[in-house]
C-alpha cells in the first residue's frame, strides 16, 4: 500500500486508479483497487463519491508516462485536447475551447493549488512533483468561477508532512534526440511544526524536426523548473503552507512546415485573383526552390528562412528582431491557511501568478525572407480567497465563500514584411520591391512593419455558495450560486513603418499606409475601451445511491466567460465602412478616418452556457472493478470564437452551438498483479447558428468581402461540427507488475490512444483537417523490493505516427497550407534512486 497525502499534507491512502493507465503496484493480498481521493468539490471525497465527470490521474502516473507538461496530458483524457500553435496554445474540452487570441482567457480553467491560472500561455509550464492532476469536464462555475464554461483542470503540487522523515528522489532519464532529464526531490520536518520541501527538474533536446532547408533539427527544448514549498502547523486548528516556484522554457525553432503548396496550374484554377503578394512569393519560390512543392507534401519538412539561419536573405540582411524561438518564464507562489473552527474550517487561499515571454516566428512558411512575427507579453495576477466550509455528514453540508482577483496584460507584437523578398525579387522578377512595383516607382520600401501595443487591466469579485441536502440515507440534493462581477480597460495602439525612416520610427507615409491597409487590412489606430459585466451561475446536481457501491445522478449548470477586447492586429477602423483605403494621397492619415473609433469587432461579448448531465459511477466485482459514465446536452450562445486572417488573428461570437455526447471509463483489477484500463467518448458538437463563419481562402478569392457587409457570397456553418471536436476517442492501458525470486520487482505498463478525425480552422477547410491517429507508449523496467533503486526503459508514439496537431493557412499564399505537428517516436530510459 502506498501513501499520499492531502493538500494539508495528513496522511491517507490513495493510488491513481481512475486515470487512464495505472502506476506500477507491489503485491496486494487482494485483487481490489484501492481508493481514489480528489478535491474537485473543494472539499476532500471519494472519486466515486462525486457527482460530476472526473478523471483523476496521481503523480506517480504522471512521472511513470513521462508526462511532461498539459499538452501531452491531453492524450489520456476523454474529450480534452490540448495543443501549440506557432503563436498561442489550443485548449479544447468536449469540442469547446477559445483558441488563438491573446487577449481571450481560456474556456478550460486551469488551477494550480487552488490558483487560478486563464492565460493560455500558462498550460505550457511544465509539470513537476505533482501530487495529482483532477479533470472536471463541464460547465464548473459555481465553485470555480468565470471562465470555466467548458471545464477546469485541477493541478495539485506535493506538499511535505509534519513528522516526515528526510527523503527523496534523484533520477536521470536520456532518450531520442539528445534528449536528457535531471530530476531531484527533498523533502522532511525540520521541527514539530514545521516541514520543507524543494524540487528541481531541467530537460534538454535538439529537436524532432529536420528542417532541410536550414540542414538543423528544430523545436530544440531547454527548460528548468524548480519549486520550494514550506508547511506549518502550530496547533491542531492551524494549518499553512507556502509554495513558490519558476519555470524557464526555451525553444528553439519550432516543429511546423508547409505542407500543401500549390503548382501553378492549381493556383490558375483555384484562385485567379491572387493579390500581387502572393503572386510575386509563388513567382520567387517557384524560381529558386522548383522542388519545394514536392518536398512539403512528401516530407512535411521545415521550409523557413528569414535571415537568422546560416543562409540568411539574398542580401545577408535579415528582418524580425528574435529568431524563430520561445523563451517563457513563469512564477507562481501561492499561501494556503486553514484554520478549524469548531467542526467548521475558514480557508484562505492568497495567489500570485505571473509570466513573460518573447516569441520570434518566421511566418510565412516559405524558404523565403517574407514575413516575421515578434511577441513580447507580461502578465501579472493577484486573487484572494476565502471559504468556510462545514465539516460534513450533517443534514446540511455546505460550501460559502468570497473571490478576488486583478490582472495585467500587456503585450507588444511586430509583424515585419519584407517586400523583396529578401532581395531575391529583382533578379527573378526584374522589380526591386513589391512596394515599388504597387506604386509605380513612387515608393521603393523593401521593409514594412506594424508595431502593435496592448495594455488591459481587469478586475473581477464573486460570491459563491453550495449546499447540499442530505435528505435520506442515500438521497442527496446539492444547490449551488455564485454571482461575479468583471471590469476590464484597454488601451490598444498600432503604428507603421518602414525601412526609409527606421522599423521603429512611426511613419505617415501615404503609400505605406496604403498597401498595408489594402493588402493586409492593417491601419495606424489608438483605441482606449472599458467594459463590465455581471453574471448569476445557478447549479443544481440530485445524487441517488442505489446500493453501497453503486451512485446515479443528475445535474444542471449555467456558466459564462466574460467579453472583452481582441489582441489581434489587424482590421480596420469602424468608420472606414468597405476595406477599401479611403485616404487621398498628400491627405495626413490620421485625418482621412478616426483612428481611436474602433469597430464593432474589437469588442466581443460575454459567453453563455447551460449544460444538463446524468452520470454513474459504480464499484463492481467486490472492489476489483470501477465503471463511471457520464452523459451531456450543452448549449452555449455567443461563443468566442478565434479565426486565422492571414497574418494575425480576428474574434467573433458564433451565435449558437449544441454539444452533446458520452464518456465512459472502466478500471479493473484483474489480478493481483494485472491491471487494466479502458476509457473512450462519443462526442457530437454543432454549430446550430454561425452566419458569419469565417470564409476558407477559396471563398475569398472569389469574393474578398465574404461574409462581411458588402460581400455576395458567406460560410455558413449551421449544422457543421466545431472544431477540435472528434467524434470518437479512447485509450486503452494496462499494468503489470511482479515480484520475482531474486528479490527485484518487474514492471511493464503501456497505453494505446486513439482520436477520430477533427477540425482545426473555424473555416473547417478540410484541407486543415487532422487525421484520426493512434499512439502506442509502453515502459517496462526493474526495481528493488525496497523501492531504492529502480531502472525504466520507455517509448513514446512507438508506431512513429505523424500527427499534425494544427493545420492552418500560410499567411498571404492563398491556397497553401502549413502544420504543426506532434513529437515523432521517442526511445529512453530513466535510473531513480530513492533515499
Amino acid at each position: 500500500m502506498s501513501i499520499r497525502t492531502t493538500d494539508r499534507g495528513h496522511p491517507v491512502t490513495m493510488l491513481g486508479l481512475s486515470a487512464l493507465f495505472a502506476l506500477p503496484l507491489t503485491a496486494q493480498s487482494q485483487a481490489v483497487l484501492e481508493e481514489v481521493i480528489v478535491t474537485a468539490q473543494k472539499r476532500t471525497e471519494s472519486l466515486q463519491d462525486v457527482p460530476i465527470s472526473v478523471t483523476a490521474l496521481q503523480g506517480d502516473q504522471i512521472d511513470s508516462a513521462g508526462i511532461a507538461n498539459m499538452a501531452a496530458l491531453s492524450d489520456y483524457i476523454p474529450n480534452l485536447i490540448i495543443s501549440d500553435a506557432p503563436v498561442s496554445t489550443n485548449i479544447y474540452m468536449r469540442g469547446m475551447g477559445s483558441s488563438n487570441n491573446q487577449a481571450f482567457e481560456q474556456s478550460v480553467g486551469m488551477y494550480i493549488d487552488g490558483v487560478y491560472m486563464g492565460r493560455g500561455r500558462q498550460y505550457r509550464s511544465p509539470f513537476m512533483d505533482i501530487e495529482r492532476v483532477e479533470v472536471l469536464r463541464g460547465p464548473q462555475g459555481t465553485l470555480f468561477g468565470k471562465n470555466t464554461v467548458a471545464g477546469a483542470i485541477n493541478v495539485i503540487t506535493a506538499t511535505p508532512s509534519m513528522g516526515e522523515e528526510f527523503n527523496g528522489n534523484a533520477s536521470v532519464s536520456a532518450e531520442s534526440n539528445d534528449g536528457y532529464i535531471y530530476e531531484g526531490v527533498l523533502s522532511g520536518a525540520v521541527s514539530d511544526t514545521v516541514a520543507l520541501r524543494g524540487a528541481i527538474k531541467y530537460r534538454e533536446n535538439d529537436g524532432y524536426m529536420e528542417n532541410v532547408f536550414l540542414n538543423d533539427e528544430e523545436a530544440q527544448i531547454e527548460e528548468t523548473v524548480f519549486r520550494v514549498t514550506g508547511a506549518w502547523e502550530p496547533t491542531d486548528t492551524l494549518y499553512a503552507v507556502l509554495k513558490y516556484g519558476r519555470s524557464d522554457y526555451k525553444r528553439e525553432g519550432v516543429a511546423s512546415g508547409t505542407n500543401v503548396y500549390l503548382d501553378p496550374q492549381e493556383r490558375a484554377e483555384l484562385f485567379p485573383n491572387l493579390s500581387t503578394f502572393a503572386i510575386a512569393a509563388y513567382s520567387v519560390t517557384d524560381a529558386l526552390f522548383p522542388d519545394f512543392g514536392q518536398i512539403a507534401s512528401e516530407e512535411w519538412t521545415m521550409a523557413k528562412d528569414n535571415g537568422f539561419g546560416p543562409s540568411g536573405g539574398a542580401d545577408g540582411v535579415g528582418i524580425g528582431i528574435n529568431p524563430e524561438s520561445s523563451d517563457n518564464e513563469t512564477d507562481n507562489a501561492v499561501l494556503n491557511v486553514e484554520w478549524d473552527i469548531g467542526q467548521a474550517t475558514i480557508t484562505s487561499i492568497t495567489g500570485y501568478s505571473a509570466y513573460d515571454y518573447t516569441d520570434g516566428c518566421d511566418c510565412d512558411w516559405l524558404p523565403l525572407q517574407f514575413i516575421a512575427r515578434d511577441d513580447d507579453q507580461s502578465f501579472d495576477q493577484y486573487s484572494q480567497e476565502f471559504r468556510f466550509t462545514s465539516p460534513g455528514g450533517e443534514f446540511f453540508d455546505y460550501i460559502a465563500g468570497a473571490y478576488y482577483e486583478v490582472n495585467t496584460l500587456k503585450f507588444r507584437r511586430e509583424v515585419t514584411i519584407d517586400g523583396s523578398l529578401g532581395g531575391e525579387l529583382q533578379p527573378v522578377l526584374g522589380i526591386p520591391s513589391i512596394a515599388s512595383f504597387l506604386t509605380g516607382g513612387a515608393y521603393d520600401a523593401d521593409q514594412l512593419r506594424r508595431t502593435h501595443d496592448f495594455k488591459q487591466d481587469s478586475d473581477a469579485w464573486a460570491l459563491f455558495g453550495q449546499g447540499t441536502f442530505n435528505l435520506t440515507d442515500t438521497l442527496r440534493l446539492t444547490l449551488g450560486l455564485r454571482y461575479t462581477q468583471e471590469t476590464k480597460e484597454v488601451e490598444s495602439s498600432q503604428f507603421l513603418s518602414d525601412d526609409i525612416t527606421g522599423l521603429d520610427t512611426p511613419s505617415q507615409n501615404f503609400f505605406l499606409a496604403q498597401i498595408q491597409a489594402t493588402q493586409f487590412d492593417t491601419y495606424l489606430y489608438d483605441y482606449k475601451e472599458d467594459r463590465d459585466t455581471d453574471a448569476w451561475l445557478p447549479s443544481v446536481n440530485v445524487q441517488w445511491d442505489v446500493t453501497d457501491n453503486s451512485m446515479l445522478y443528475v445535474s444542471w449548470s449555467e456558466g459564462f466567460k466574460s467579453g472583452g477586447f481582441t489582441g489581434a492586429d489587424d482590421g480596420a477602423p469602424g468608420d472606414l465602412g468597405s476595406r477599401e483605403f479611403p485616404c487621398e494621397q498628400g491627405q495626413p492619415i490620421d485625418q482621412c478616418y478616426d483612428p481611436t473609433n474602433p469597430a464593432d469587432d474589437f469588442e466581443f461579448d460575454d459567453e453563455e452556457v447551460s449544460a444538463w448531465e446524468i452520470g454513474g459511477k459504480h464499484t463492481l466485482l467486490s472492489g476489483a472493478m470501477t465503471a463511471n459514465w457520464a452523459a451531456f446536452y450543452t448549449e452555449y450562445d455567443d461563443l468566442q470564437t478565434s479565426i486565422f486572417k492571414g497574418i494575425s488573428f480576428g474574434v467573433t461570437n458564433a451565435a449558437e452551438v449544441t454539444v452533446q455526447g458520452l464518456e465512459f471509463e472502466l478500471l479493473w483489477q484483474a489480478t493481483e498483479d494485472l491491471r487494466l484500463g479502458l476509457n473512450g467518448a462519443w462526442l457530437d458538437a454543432e454549430y446550430d447558428a454561425y452566419p458569419t463563419a469565417p470564409c476558407t481562402a477559396i471563398q475569398l478569392d472569389a469574393d474578398i468581402l465574404c461574409g462581411q457587409p458588402g460581400g455576395t457570397t458567406n460560410n455558413d456553418l449551421a449544422g457543421e461540427n466545431t472544431t477540435y471536436a472528434p467524434e470518437y476517442t479512447a485509450a486503452f492501458y494496462f499494468d503489470y507488475d511482479r515480484l520475482m525470486n531474486n528479490g527485484w520487482e518487474f514492471f511493464f505498463s503501456g497505453e494505446a490512444n486513439y482520436s477520430d478525425e477533427f477540425d482545426t480552422q473555424g473555416d473547417l477547410d478540410p484541407i486543415d483537417r487532422v487525421d484520426s491517429f493512434t499512439k502506442v507508449n509502453a515502459r517496462f523496467g526493474v526495481r528493488g523490493v525496497d523501492q531504492r533503486w529502480e531502472l525504466m526503459l520507455y517509448g513514446r508514439n512507438l508506431t512513429d505516427e505523424e500527427v499534425a496537431i494544427y493545420s492552418f493557412d500560410v499567411p498571404v499564399l492563398a491556397g497553401s497550407h502549413a502544420a504543426m505537428f506532434d513529437e515523432e517516436r521517442v526511445y529512453g530510459a530513466r535510473l531513480r534512486w530513492n533515499f
